[in-house]
């Protein structure tokens, strides 16, 4: 058949549209796009209107509307659309929330493997799995605090003192494994400013909401070895700082 002549094998269809004999197949099952006619031996032919009606199809999935939309926006001109547009808007305004999500956590993830001497995939599994366990101990009203905290903070400065806080631990394993007491002074040094970017980081992670914080004690009571495997140097090294700050340390 004639492409020229305004009527369409399936085939010629499909390769003019970009689309699969296959999903042609499918809008015809569910009668969203009948062909106007058949041949003698049963093949689908398109006339110029179900060409109209299928480029339409194509431009409202094209903006994301499923099939059970499009079958209702087009099937009458004088139909009121904005319900399904309104659908469509809130499903999309999801999925934007899910992906700044995603965003922000990859963004954490790069963040800690970025201040590890030897990031591999190990540590982003664990790191991984250390973060899904966490999402646990905030309730969905304490996690949109979090988000939004997330949405205003300083990420240069925030990156800045993450480097501090990698380069404190490194310094600080050094020393443990060469045998230097925690007493010693230079350990004393790092372990006060090891402790002021503890309450830092802690200070805008909550900005102040006592449920917040309630939670994040939580959280490190619990998973506290966890969270140091998975963001320091392991809890020996955090264990060492801790001991250099007490007045007896030896």
């Amino acid at each position: 058949m004639d492409v020229s002549e305004g009527r369409w094998k399936i085939g010629e269809l499909a390769k003019a549209t970009g689309l699969t004999v296959r999903t042609l197949h499918h809008y015809d099952e569910i009668e969203l796009l009948r062909p106007s006619e058949r041949s003698e031996a049963g093949h689908r032919i398109y006339a110029d209107a179900d060409v109209r009606r299928l480029y339409r199809i194509i431009s409202l999935r094209q903006l994301g509307f499923p099939l059970t939309d499009i079958a209702s926006l087009i099937e009458s001109d004088d139909a009121d659309p904005r319900a399904a547009v309104r659908r469509h808007l809130d499903a999309v305004e999801e999925q934007i929330g899910l992906q700044q999500e995603l965003r922000e956590r990859l963004g954490a993830i790069l963040g800690v493997l970025d201040s590890s001497a030897e990031p591999s995939t190990t540590q982003l599994l664990e790191i991984m799995e250390v973060m899904m366990e966490v999402q646990k101990y905030y309730t969905p009203e304490q996690r949109e605090q979090i988000k939004k905290r997330g949405e205003e903070a300083d990420w240069g400065e925030i990156e800045r003192r993450q480097k501090e806080w990698s380069q404190i631990l490194e310094e600080a394993e050094a020393a443990m494994k060469a045998g230097t007491p925690a007493a010693d002074p230079k350990v004393r040094v790092l372990a006060r400013r090891y402790q002021e970017l503890g309450r830092w980081f802690a200070a805008g992670f909550t900005g102040g909401d006592r449920g917040l914080e309630e939670s994040l004690n939580r959280v490190w009571g619990e998973k506290g070895d966890e969270l140091h495997a998975a963001y320091g140097k392991g809890p020996e090294v955090d264990q060492y700082l801790i001991q250099a700050l007490e007045p007896d340390a030896n």
